[in-house]
């Protein structure tokens, strides 16, 4: 095993070297970096390391599965990662590759993973928090009525409540913009004398900005138009300090940016994302609405799948979060939960049956790092991906999970990883189903890979009797 610093610098040199790093991000478990030339790295060389799982290759950018320490990878990386490419403006740019333009889903990727990365830790602590606050309130340990819970709450719902301001810090640094301006304008969408404005819960009501009407609405929770109004923010902001001389830029920009970007996001920016969100969660309202068993089944069986591909930060950041930002709730995230209880009975199922000490390590560690962490790219990428049965027998399992959630209307109180530590985040009436769906999805994707077994001989499975 090598240290995260002779890793980082392995990869560097295996992807091409310095001047083949066009942008370097990461998510909670993969090194992503988008490459100049992708003929130049050598895939299946960073797939040889003993500190790597996977890789998924999708147009020029390389997912390097790392694991639960990618930040302390990326922060060496970043520090063997020596030319002037990592200070330069790739934020979403179009960089050409062998004459082809960079595919707009992978930008896309890219861009939610930087932006909302740096805050699932966060997210994840907020949501346990919740959680055993809920629970404890359920037991009877803490009364709702209470300062403790009041106080207990704030700090639980705090980060859903200002995710703006955090999406806006979050995305000025990938936009290489001012994150004091971005966090200023939007919080004067939030501030008690602009909520005070709003008429009733969904707004929408008129009020005028130098006799301009402008529609207003409840900002607090979302997040499109954070996004939206800071990338406006960093191409006026770069635009300024080319024109303007060095000796203006500390008075000039930020009062600009400030009369012009305000009235903008309350005019046209914070009412097309306001109507976006209503149009994401309608339409998750309608999936659910469908029939709860199919879609639990259908999210709990095509999760890993997304995950396997690195897309599943998509409904991640545009459905799931701002819905449980919004709401409180999510189905899907608990639905999601059992794609990775499905991976780890299949890898229970290796584990009971490899006579391959190797492969048994990895079975053991894969499952293990499910049930305390969440992570579940380690029984994908070593396991279902290089077997396939398991893979199959896992997204089943889950399918299985998943309908038995949908049944009984399970929902998650937070944004956080399935897995057995993160249990209290499902606190309330449907607790039991959510532990019940993911033992189905455990034993499910167990049951179902000793069943179809794995017929590669480098396996070295015992035959059934």
């Amino acid at each position: 095993m090598d240290t995260t610093e002779q890793l980082a610098k392995k990869l560097l040199v295996l992807m091409g070297g310095d001047g083949n790093i066009s942008f370097v991000t990461y998510c909670a478990t993969r090194l992503r970096v988008s490459l100049r030339d992708r003929t130049l790295a050598k895939k299946e060389d960073i797939e040889a390391l003993d500190d790597v799982p996977g890789v998924v290759e999708r147009d020029d950018t390389l997912q390097i599965v790392i694991g639960t320490n990618v930040g302390d990878v990326y922060d060496a990386f970043m520090k063997a990662w020596k030319t002037s490419e990592n200070t330069g403006d790739g934020e979403g740019s179009s960089t050409q590759i062998s004459g082809k333009k960079r595919d707009l889903f992978n930008q896309f990727i890219a861009l939610v993973v930087s932006i909302f990365s740096p805050l699932l830790p966060l997210l994840a602590g907020a949501g346990l928090l919740r959680g055993f606050t809920i629970l404890a309130n359920q037991l009877g340990w803490l009364s709702t009525e209470s300062t403790t819970n009041l106080i207990l709450e704030n700090a639980a719902t705090a980060v859903f409540y200002f995710l703006p301001l955090l999406v806006a810090m979050t995305a000025a640094k990938r936009f290489n913009t001012s994150p004091y301006i971005a966090v200023a304008i939007l919080g004067a969408l939030i501030m008690p004398s602009f909520m005070e404005l709003v008429q009733n819960d969904e707004g929408g009501n008129l009020i005028s900005f130098m006799g301009i009407p402008m529609p207003v609405f409840d900002y607090t929770s979302q997040v499109i138009p954070a996004i939206i109004i800071v990338w406006i923010q960093s191409l006026m902001e770069h635009f300024m300090k080319r024109k303007l001389p060095h000796s203006l830029h500390m008075i000039v920009i930020p009062t600009v940016l400030l009369f012009v970007l305000v009235p903008i996001t309350i005019g046209i920016v914070g009412p097309i994302g306001n109507y976006a969100s209503i149009g994401i969660a309608n339409a998750v309202g309608w999936l659910t609405g469908i029939n709860q068993i199919i879609t639990g089944a259908f999210i709990g069986g095509i999760w890993n799948i997304l995950i396997m591909f690195g897309v599943h930060w998509a409904p991640n950041t545009m459905v799931i979060i701002p819905e449980i930002a919004e709401t409180g709730t999510s189905a899907l995230i608990a639905y999601g939960a059992t794609a990775n209880l499905g991976m780890a009975g299949a890898a229970f199922a290796v584990f009971l049956r490899t006579r391959n000490m190797e492969l048994k390590g990895l079975s053991g560690t894969a499952m293990v790092s499910v049930f305390l962490s969440g992570i579940v790219e380690p029984a994908i990428y070593g396991l279902g991906i290089r077997f396939k049965t398991p893979l199959v027998a896992g997204c089943l399992g889950a399918a299985l999970g998943g309908a038995f959630m949908g049944a009984f209307n399970v929902v998650g109180n937070a944004f956080v990883f399935g897995g057995l530590t993160t249990i209290p985040a499902f606190a309330g009436p449907t607790l039991w189903a959510y532990i019940v769906g993911l033992a189905i999805a455990f034993f499910g994707g167990m049951v179902l890979t000793l069943l179809f077994g794995i017929k590669d001989p480098e396996a070295e499975m015992y035959k059934k009797n």
